[in-house]
């Protein structure tokens, strides 16, 4: 290439370099002083590997490398540190488990499984030799069974696994420690047992750990000398490993020993170094490109993905492409009646609902009032103690009975879809199929037809990491589904979903629930889900039921503060004033708030457990009442109205939020009293609306609703 072609590619290469480093610079840079320290640091270790680089007679490596007695010293180190290390796993990992948990006492048995990184290795030596040497208070039993232990190989073995041990379990343990929990939730509501919850989910999860520890452990084996040297003596072929070859031969021939030292130093670089390595990636950067199938995953670059759905964007969930899987004869429509009541001091939550058989009821309320209390423990998740869980006849919980999460029939979606990132899509859905005992080649089956059923069978051979939350929602709901419940519950599986994939996780939950007939209890804090999904309401407040009945009516007329601000309607708190044909509300002011006639009494009291207590009460006068006044009902004026409204009120302008193509400018009419108005915003620029100003509120009276409250 000419200097002329180099030099006008130039100006298009060096930006994108550019580009490139300031994306990789986009941390905040460190200090100057820290970057000089961590420079001293580094040359403090590699240094010395350097010197003694510089000592190695490497083109005589191989023949001093050849001599009988380096032979030995590599073999029986590789040998023992081999076998060291798989006692190291098998013991480690349980101790490690052990130790990640809370119980009395761990404190101090984390300081004692650390003990030995911390001792001289020759005290260590001396520990073992007081245990399990010829006249150890263990090994004289030995030797009289013919089973002596020191200056033996055996002796070696142990001595590698009583110092390197430890740095697998503080490593795993560590990790273990820390972990999210939430994966290994979500396997136990799919019915996976303990050993399966370990050895699936637990262990693959914390393999960079244990890998990383394992390598220790190796390592630390490797480099082992003062344990050995005072347990095992230095026997040639027997006892005398790497280490201990190269302590002798310093003396003697020291080209050997640097030899030797050399050898050891880069066995222990590949096995640390292994652990940095991404295998995955590797793999799959080398695995052969799928001819075809099912499993193939297409790619915006071939022609398969002209016909076939790629992975959306982030959140998008595309209409699904498939049929649900065939229910099993005779049951189409498989949902049942749920009873669920019980008192969990612990919690303080005390709840006693039923939902029929078929039926979708929305659990409601604030933060913190119990509803992923109420999903846990009917999931099986929470025991309920002294309370009853009930499904179709079957007590879950109760009367002496627990049926262990997975094994309800109960499908749990929580906030978190809980997809397991190291599985691939259709293994995720494969996974709970397992769990219910069905054979692989069966649940393979049953997993494509879920997956097709969701639209997601496109992704079947994706990495469960690497979905956008929308699919991870779909594959999740086809996981859950594929168990064959009888009962879905929703713990807000929608809430970290944007407004496209929302509804379309709304569309697929309600056409899979009709088609199967499922009873589903829905907990969420969005409108939206109540109108297109729930039949019914059940309101929470501090642990306690404090309103439900129909979806409609709990919605247009709220009797609780939560479902009140949900639907956007403000309530003002006071006494009765007037009769059921013409109510008021007196506020603490001495001001009135008129509202509209009853249509009926049963519109009336209102008790801590909803309104079936107080039915045919009606308002009473001097009774403690609300009075729900939705944004439209509020006109918003600088100077007094024209007309004679009933309500006008002076309210405090203390904030503005636009809403949708509206803003809602909230107010403060007195102390404790909360108003919202829903006002256009050439509205608010023409009466010249900010915060803090003082304005008139004119409510509607015959959109106002006087209802009696207690407490």
């Amino acid at each position: 290439m000419s200097s002329t072609a180099q030099s006008a590619q130039q100006p298009t290469r060096r930006p994108a370099r550019a580009l490139a480093w300031r994306g990789r610079a986009s941390r905040s840079p460190l200090p100057v002083l820290v970057t000089v320290l961590a420079i001293l640091g580094g040359c403090a270790i590699v240094l010395p590997l350097v010197g003694m680089g510089t000592r190695v007679s490497w083109r005589q490596l191989p023949q001093l490398l050849a001599t009988p007695s380096a032979q030995a010293a590599l073999w029986l180190s590789i040998r023992t540190c081999l076998i060291s290390t798989a006692i190291c796993v098998t013991l480690g990992v349980p101790l490690a488990l052990l130790l990640s948990r809370s119980w009395p006492g761990v404190r101090l048995a984390r300081v004692l499984a650390v003990l030995p990184m911390t001792m001289p290795p020759v005290v260590a030596g001396i520990a073992l030799l007081s245990t399990l040497g010829n006249k150890g208070i263990l090994g004289a039993q030995l030797r009289e069974w013919g089973l002596p232990i020191a200056f033996s190989t055996t002796a070696v073995v142990i001595a590698q696994v009583f110092v390197s041990m430890p740095y697998l379990v503080v490593t795993l343990e560590a990790a273990l420690r820390s972990r999210d929990e939430r994966a290994e939730t979500t396997a136990r509501s799919l019915g996976a047992g303990p050993w399966r919850v370990l050895g699936q989910i637990t262990l693959p999860l914390a393999a960079p750990a244990l890998a990383r520890g394992t390598a220790l452990a190796l390592g630390r084996s490797l480099g082992e000398f003062g344990a050995t040297i005072a347990f095992a003596g230095s026997k040639e072929g027997v006892t005398r490993t790497m280490p201990l070859a190269i302590y002798l031969e310093r003396e003697k021939d020291t080209a050997t020993s640097l030899a030797l030292a050399a050898v050891l130093i880069g066995l222990s670089f590949l096995i640390v170094g292994a652990t940095t390595v991404d295998w995955s990636r590797l793999a799959a950067s080398v695995r052969p490109a799928p001819e075809g199938g099912a499993d193939e995953v297409p790619s915006l670059s071939t022609p398969a993905a002209e016909s076939s759905p790629s992975p959306e964007p982030d959140g998008a969930i595309a209409a699904p492409t498939g049929t649900r899987p065939a229910a099993p004869a005779g049951d189409s429509k498989r949902g049942q009646d749920l009873q669920v009541a019980f008192d969990l001091r612990a919690r303080d939550v005390v709840v006693d609902l039923e939902v029929e058989a078929g039926r979708t009821v929305a659990l409601i309320g604030p933060n913190g009032s119990g509803k992923s209390t109420v999903c846990s423990v009917v999931a099986g998740l929470l025991d309920a103690e002294d309370g009853r869980v009930v499904l179709g006849g079957r007590v879950l919980d109760g009367a002496g009975e627990f049926v262990r999460a997975g094994r309800r029939q109960v499908a749990l979606l929580s906030q978190d879809p809980g997809v397991f990132t190291h599985m691939s899509v259709l293994g995720n859905v494969v996974f709970a199929l397992r769990c219910q005992g069905v054979s692989r080649g069966e649940a393979v089956t049953r997993a494509r037809a879920e997956l097709a059923a969701v639209g997601a069978e496109h992704l079947a051979s994706c990495s469960g990491g690497a979905l956008s939350g929308g699919q991870a929602a779909r594959v999740a709901l086809a996981r859950a589904l594929a168990t064959g419940p009888r009962l879905l519950v929703l713990d807000e599986p929608m809430s970290a979903l944007d407004v496209t994939a929302r509804q379309e996780m709304r569309r697929l939950v309600s056409r899979r629930c009709t088609e199967e007939g499922l009873t589903l209890l829905l907990v969420t804090h969005d409108v939206l889900d109540l109108t297109a999904l729930a039949e019914d309401v059940v309101v929470l407040d501090r642990g306690r039921v404090v309103e439900q009945g129909p979806t409609a009516r709990v919605l247009s007329a709220p009797r609780s503060d939560f479902v009140a601000r949900l639907t956007g309607t403000s309530v003002l708190t006071g006494v009765v004033d007037g009769e059921s044909e013409a109510p008021g509300l007196r506020l603490p002011s001495g001001r009135v708030v008129h509202g509209r006639p009853q249509e009926n009494a049963a519109e009336g009291g209102v008790g801590e457990q909803g309104d079936r207590d107080d039915r045919n009460e009606g308002l009473r006068p001097g009774a403690p009442g609300v009075a729900l006044v939705p944004p439209d009902a509020v006109a918003l004026y600088r100077r007094a109205p024209h007309g004679s409204p009933r309500n006008v009120l002076t309210g405090r302008v203390t904030g503005l939020e636009r809403s949708g193509a509206l803003v809602s400018v909230r107010l403060e009419l007195e102390e404790g009293q909360h108003l919202s108005a829903a006002v256009t915003a050439g509205a608010v620029a023409e009466l010249g609306i900010t915060e803090g100003q003082k304005i008139l509120c004119a409510i509607k009276a015959v959109q106002v609703r006087i209802v009696a409250r207690r407490g």
